[in-house]
């Protein structure tokens, strides 16, 4: 009958069952534990104030003098102690270490009575004390201190010491039943783990065509079910990859022959340059022009078909060389600063004259930078437009930070979701956010992420509540960041499949 519950039926009811057996046994221990502390509490209560106690009532209700010695030598044959202050300094204290910490945590709010006596009795230790003038009068008994652990300790410290020792007992009979009672149940979690396991260590090797290999009812049919999904997806997203690498060799191939007429065009004019057809300066002029501009045209939009190509397939060609970022950052910016100035703008390099070796592909980084001059050129909307390119080494990494002093986007318009520590706390946490906002409650997402994390994240952000969850596979990184994904993120879905609610 347990095998048709469900898992987390299963679990409910095991943990239960340990729950209530551990109660009941704390209870027991803790039970017979405080019995006998409060036993051995009471027989003392009931020695306690005997007649040496009226003897020393006696005493200090007779003191008059001074002779503070002969006083504790009276009271030491009835096994107290004396300790003697004047408007709250002490005169005298016979008290031992003990005494003297008992009497400072018990006599900071007691009231001694100029006529007769007051006693304070606590944690076994009894203070018979009296105000005689400006003197403050006190005896203290000997303390009956119980043994814990072969050790005398205070009272309230035994009782303590009691009740950790009554818990610690109970912790370890909760452990020894739990282990008795979900040892079976951890067998049955494990086989669809094994599976999933098995199922990351095929997808590692490139097979994607095979399901989990799990055929139970439970919830973890569902997440093997999820992560057949992400195998689909990750399979249908290789296919698509390899059909947009098909199209851009296919698009080379046509941009070479649809080019092939112009570039000849191109080639008879400066043949009829070389020839002597363009017998004059102003015919070579034109010449020459026509055929750097469509020479220039044509180089551009190769370029351009070329990179936008390998950018959708995300296969983007990348050449890294040695080279000093420093200089690199400043002859990009000798090289736009014409152009600036022409509109009215700067552009100032900062940091250090060290040297900042790197390896980067200057083209690209180029390019960069040369996108996010026209964005600001663009969009900045301050004149005169100030570009600031700062170089720094942090540790051992060289940073290039690039500003502007446009007005950016504007405050009421940003919403960020800083304290979150992973992605189910970002979702709870940025619904919040847009709850604050009063967005509208349908509010779809768009999640960007590595193929294996979408599947967890799309379930998560429609827990929290977004209506419409759009996904964007980013390129995954280097082999030892893909090989830590293929295993943590199958006990990840799992995790947050049975927990993250």
């Amino acid at each position: 009958m347990l095998e048709e519950w469900s898992v987390k039926r299963r679990i409910f009811v095991y943990h239960t069952l340990t729950v209530l057996a551990a109660l009941v046994t704390l209870l027991v221990v803790s039970g017979g534990v405080m019995g006998w502390v409060t036993h051995r509490y009471q027989e003392w209560s009931r020695s306690a104030i005997d007649d040496r106690a009226e003897q020393v009532q006696t005493l200090l209700s007779d003191s008059s003098g001074t002779d503070w010695g002969r006083l504790d030598a009276q009271l030491r044959e009835l096994g107290y102690h004396l300790r003697v202050c004047q408007n709250g300094r002490e005169l005298y204290s016979s008290l031992d270490p003990f005494q003297e910490n008992a009497y400072q945590r018990f006599s900071a709010d007691a009231v001694w009575p100029p006529n007769g006596t007051h006693t304070i009795q606590n944690d076994g230790i009894l203070m018979i004390g009296t105000q005689n003038g400006p003197y403050t009068i006190v005896a203290m008994s000997r303390p009956h201190i119980p043994e814990v652990f072969g050790r005398q300790r205070p009272q309230s410290e035994a009782v303590m010491l009691a009740l950790i020792t009554s818990g610690l007992t109970a912790i370890v009979l909760i452990v020894l039943l739990s282990l008795l009672f979900t040892n079976h149940q951890v067998k049955q979690l494990m086989r669809p783990v094994n599976a999933l396991a098995d199922a990351a260590q095929r997808v590692e090797r490139g097979d994607l065509s095979r399901p989990v290999d799990y055929h139970g009812k439970d919830e973890f049919a569902s997440v093997c079910a999820a992560f057949d999904h992400m195998q689909r997806h990750l399979l249908a997203e290789r296919e698509k990859n390899a059909a947009y690498e098909q199209a851009r060799t296919d698009l080379v191939a046509g941009i070479s022959h649809d080019l092939r007429t112009p570039l000849t065009s191109v080639k008879g004019y400066i043949k009829g340059l070389r020839d002597g057809v363009a017998n004059t300066p102003e015919k070579q002029r034109q010449y020459l022009d026509v055929a750097y501009r469509k020479a220039c045209d044509m180089d551009i939009l190769l370029q351009r078909l070329f990179y936008f190509s390998k950018m959708e397939t995300g296969n983007l060609p990348l050449f890294p060389e040695r080279a000093d970022l420093g200089s690199f950052v400043r002859r990009f910016a000798e090289d736009i600063q014409g152009e600036l100035e022409a509109k009215g703008g700067h552009i100032l390099v900062q940091g250090a004259p060290t040297p900042h070796p790197v390896r980067i592909d200057t083209e690209q980084i180029y390019r960069v930078l040369t996108n996010l001059t026209d964005n600001a050129l663009r969009y900045a909307g301050t004149t005169p437009l100030e570009l600031t390119l700062t170089i720094w080494r942090e540790r051992d990494t060289e940073r290039l930070r690039f500003a502007d002093n446009g007005a950016g986007v504007p405050e009421e318009q940003l919403l960020l979701e800083e304290g979150s520590h992973n992605t189910f706390q970002n979702f709870q946490y940025s619904r919040a956010l847009l709850d604050q906002a009063d967005a509208d409650e349908s509010q779809g997402v768009l999640v960007v992420s590595n193929g294996f994390h979408l599947t967890r994240a799309r379930m998560l952000a429609q827990r929290a509540g977004f209506g419409e969850v759009s996904t964007l596979a980013a390129p995954s990184s280097d082999l030892p960041a893909r090989l830590y994904m293929y295993v943590r993120e199958p006990l990840a879905l799992v995790k947050s499949f049975l927990l993250d609610r």
